[in-house]
């Protein structure tokens, strides 16, 4: 039963990384005239860095 439970070590963390692409999906969908690939790159970007931070086991 252990096995299937799904376990986020940092929640907080994933729950950022979650509502920036969310952010995301609802502002190119809103706009028309709108550079997406830049918008998704900078996203990208920005999700591995706090990726990096958040996810950083303690040391």
């Amino acid at each position: 039963m252990k096995n299937l439970v799904l376990h986020v070590k940092y929640p907080y963390t994933a729950a950022t990384i979650a509502i920036m692409w969310l952010g995301v999906a609802v502002i190119i969908g809103l706009q028309q005239s709108l550079n997406a690939e830049l918008l998704i790159a900078v996203t990208a970007v920005s999700s591995l860095v706090v990726a990096a931070i958040g996810f950083a086991a303690p040391k």
